[in-house]
């Protein structure tokens, strides 16, 4: 029996279960309450919580969590540039579509908005105060409108059909000629006062110049218009590049300008100007 004890008290000091000493069941109820009472008494000591070393991880896990949330906001900040880049662009592709296939709705808006103040189509008025009689303004005035509602018509054909660009140019300048044929009829002043009525292009406006060009060497400069290039009047940037191109390149012809009014006339080589230029209305 003294043996015994002995043994107990060597196997407590060890740290080993009494009740393993003694043939108990480790595992048993009565095993746990020396265990349990044993690490109180360790925590206890020890004047602090110890860390839960049991969760996967710990403190990087957080850290791997909040850099995977930055990039997730990375990515859905560039994937918006994206949609918002995408958005811009399918907008532009539909105002670039209705504007090439509903070309009759725009041109019947543009008309409702001008008789809504006070101004037509066609300024049969601008006609007659250039010295025009009445008579043949009015012929003019008809003239424009049916040729106007035969092209509205085309572009409404082309819609429906399904022309592709080159048809519908093709269709747009057969129409274009019965207007070219008007101009030999009435002459460059008539038809500079007609093109003003109908509100279409009658002037190239100079808007820069290159300086080492023939045209800057010469003194055109922005804001001069374009009268005439070698005899032929010129009413749009078509009109300038035709003459430009046609010929002799070594010609030398002459360059009517006017400015602030006045009329000045340059002498250059056939070809190009080296400018750039805008089409606009212009009162003759």
């Amino acid at each position: 029996m003294q043996a015994s004890l002995i043994y107990v008290a060597l196997a407590a000091a060890a740290g080993i279960g009494v009740g393993v000493m003694l043939g108990q069941d480790p595992a048993a109820p009565e095993s746990m309450p020396v265990a349990t009472d044993q690490a109180q008494t360790r925590s206890a000591s020890s004047g602090a919580a110890s860390p839960d070393t049991t969760a996967p991880g710990g403190d990087l896990d957080l850290v791997e969590l909040q850099r995977s949330l930055q990039d997730e906001i990375s990515a859905r900040r560039a994937l918006e540039k994206k949609l918002d880049s995408l958005s811009r662009r399918v907008t532009a592709l539909g105002n670039e579509t209705k504007a090439s296939t509903d070309t009759t709705a725009a041109n019947d808006a543009a008309a409702n908005s001008s008789e809504a103040s006070g101004q037509g189509w066609f300024d049969e008025q601008a006609l007659i105060e250039t010295g025009i009689d009445s008579a043949q303004a009015s012929q003019l005035k008809l003239f424009f409108e049916q040729l106007e509602m035969e092209r509205l018509y085309l572009r409404d054909r082309s819609a429906r059909e399904g022309w592709d660009r080159a048809r519908l140019r093709e269709e747009m300048r057969r129409l274009d000629s019965s207007e070219e044929s008007l101009r030999e009829q009435l002459g460059d002043s008539a038809y500079d006062a007609y093109l003003y009525a109908s509100g279409q292009p009658n002037r190239v406006a100079v808007t820069s110049v290159l300086a080492s060009a023939q045209a800057g060497q010469a003194g055109i400069v922005a804001g001069d218009h374009i009268l005439r290039y070698d005899s032929q009047r010129i009413y749009n940037w078509r009109d300038l590049r035709t003459a430009t191109t046609s010929g002799d390149i070594t010609d030398v012809v002459e360059v009517e300008i006017e400015r602030d009014g006045e009329t000045l006339r340059f002498y250059l080589a056939r070809g190009p100007l080296g400018i750039r230029m805008d089409s606009l209305s212009v009162a003759p």
